[in-house]
């Protein structure tokens, strides 16, 4: 584990972990971005201007040895959804004013996103057409997450390509769930017949890449069944059961009954169902199951108070809304559009816990997670 009394990180040492993760050539232009409040920010949105700013100064460390341009820092209004589509005009710290955002992301070769709500998926998507841009997006980030950011990338890529050849030939997996005040039997099947695993192992090098950061993670978007090349291969989803979402605010539980990859009910009062209907209600298409994803950081905090973007490193995670940004122009999941992608931690130190077996097409099961520990690998 890393110690945290050795953070903040040193200049120096931001450095180093920037060039690790771009390996920046000559001649390349590296963009940061962020996203400001409407109105007064919060301590923890002022935090992150700090971290920012060290960041940014690494940034510029590194430039000088490594010959590449450091642009000036892009700040945009929030979008108040995590995976929204980001707004076309923002501004440069210094006062100047951007007309394109969109097209002055995809002119970079690189990008490092420091903000509030995520803006992985239209990163990921501009990323997948633009001429020469890898990005990286680290939602909700702050300074105490470095020591998550600073874990050992090599072992990382060492065990997610082990668990790659466990769950990469699954058809699905059956999720038990596990928890107070939650029915026995509470549990899930997703359907991955797809086959689309993507890796985040805390390496941005080539174009098109788009990662999270810290990083450690293997995950599919399941099958969806809503293209006509997917249907004639695989039929309707048979992703079926019920998702079971804590409210931290309240301690209350939300029961999302799925069937075909989509919440055709939300069960409960809680805060955290009152959320998911409306996010339903604004787009239907929030109601698509998007993704099933294994952290693999052993130095990501599970705590439940901790920002999701380092908890979902720590175990297992569901995410519903959007998953075209996880898609290609083969793949056969991946492809629903919606304005938010929204991640649920089932790790060990969650309310809520899940317990996994990867299906494979012979009927043979392997236990992938028990109660949100990972215990393939």
């Amino acid at each position: 584990m890393v110690r945290m009394d050795n953070f903040p990180m040193k200049q120096e040492k931001i450095a180093h972990l920037l060039d690790f993760i771009f390996s920046p050539k000559q001649g390349e232009r590296l963009l940061f971005i962020t996203d400001y409040p409407q109105g007064a920010p919060c301590p923890r949105r002022l935090g992150r201007q700090a971290l920012l700013s060290r960041w940014h100064s690494a940034a510029s460390l590194l430039a000088k040895q490594r010959g590449f341009i450091l642009l000036p820092l892009v700040k945009y209004p929030e979008t108040g959804k995590n995976n929204a589509d980001l707004p076309t005009t923002a501004s440069t710290q210094g006062g100047g004013h951007v007309d394109k955002l969109p097209e002055l992301i995809a002119s970079s070769n690189m990008v490092a996103a420091m903000t509030e709500y995520s803006a992985t998926a239209p990163l990921r998507n501009i990323a997948s057409s633009a001429p020469s841009l890898r990005a990286v997006s680290m939602p909700g980030v702050t300074s105490d997450m470095e020591g998550a950011m600073s874990a050992d990338y090599v072992r990382i890529e060492a065990r997610g390509r082990k668990l790659l050849a466990v769950v990469g030939a699954a058809a699905g997996f059956e999720v038990l769930f596990s928890g107070s005040n939650l029915p026995q039997n509470t549990k899930l099947y997703i359907d991955t017949r797809a086959n689309h695993w993507i890796s985040d192992f805390g390496t941005c090098r080539v174009k098109g890449e788009c990662i999270n950061f810290p990083s450690g993670e293997l995950f599919t978007p399941p099958y969806e069944g809503v293209t006509h090349e997917g249907r004639r291969e695989f039929g309707d989803s048979q992703t079926k059961g019920v998702l079971p979402v804590f409210s931290h605010t309240d301690g209350k539980i939300a029961f999302l009954h799925i069937d075909k990859n989509r919440i055709i009910r939300v069960q409960g009062d809680s805060e955290a169902a009152n959320k998911i209907i409306d996010d339903i209600a604004k787009d239907e298409n929030a109601a698509n199951i998007a993704e099933l994803g294994f952290g693999i950081n052993d130095c990501a905090r599970s705590d439940p108070r901790v920002a999701v973007l380092e908890r979902e490193k720590s175990g297992p995670h569901i995410a519903y809304g959007r998953s075209d940004h996880f898609g290609t122009l083969t793949s056969l999941s991946g492809k629903v559009r919606a304005n938010i992608h929204q991640d649920i931690v089932y790790s060990s130190s969650s309310p809520i816990s899940a317990t996994i077996h990867a299906v494979y097409k012979n009927g043979n099961r392997v236990l992938v997670c028990e109660r949100g520990k990972l215990v393939a690998v």
